[in-house]
């Protein structure tokens, strides 16, 4: 490829998912560039080549030190297929069932779950819709850590719906702020039959 630019993402110093969403950021943007990150930890390494050889990249890694520098070259069909679709929407609907995500510890949870929207915004595929019920709730709050990161989605064409009983419940449904409020008879009707991911 002549002519090619090249582009580096330094994000050493930080952890995932942050290099994978740097580095997908300039390839969205520069589809033709070879891109060089640079990253200092190895989980970092591994999950930016794991993106870059999903979209079609070559990868070479080199190390320096503690420091890892991977390039990653585009070849002609990545360039073509991957960059130039325009956004994918799913057909799974995702019901939030609570503020934290997996089992166990709460405080570990609540870090994975402001991960969680991070990668959601940035992913290639969005689902078609999110519902949230119970403790769920509180993130389309006003106050939420997470209202941004779902603003995000719902200006993206995401559906964003809140259980009205369950805002009731925490009294808090005049701080929504994102989505609308909806009620479960209207989420059973929409979830049932429909490709569901509960959370």
């Amino acid at each position: 490829m002549s002519n090619t630019n090249e582009l580096t993402v330094d994000v050493r110093g930080s952890l995932c998912p942050k290099p994978v969403i740097e580095t997908k950021k300039v390839s969205d943007n520069n589809p033709s560039a070879i891109i060089t990150t640079i990253v200092d930890n190895e989980v970092s390494r591994d999950n930016v080549e794991k993106f870059a050889r999903s979209r079609g990249y070559g990868v070479v890694i080199r190390q320096d030190g503690k420091d890892f520098y991977l390039t990653m070259t585009p070849n002609a069909e990545a360039v073509s297929s991957v960059h130039c679709e325009p956004m994918n929407y799913g057909k799974r609907v995702i019901l939030m069932t609570k503020d934290y995500l997996g089992e166990g510890s709460e405080e570990l949870g609540r870090n994975l779950m402001k991960t969680f929207w991070v990668c959601m915004v940035e992913a290639d595929v969005k689902p078609s819709k999110i519902y949230f019920i119970n403790s769920s709730v509180k993130m389309v709050t006003n106050d939420s850590v997470h209202l941004e990161a779902i603003k995000k989605l719902a200006n993206a064409g995401v559906e964003i719906a809140a259980c009205g009983i369950c805002l009731d419940y925490y009294g808090i449904k005049d701080q929504i702020g994102v989505g609308s409020i909806t009620n479960m008879y209207a989420i059973t009707d929409a979830i049932v039959g429909e490709n569901l991911v509960k959370l």
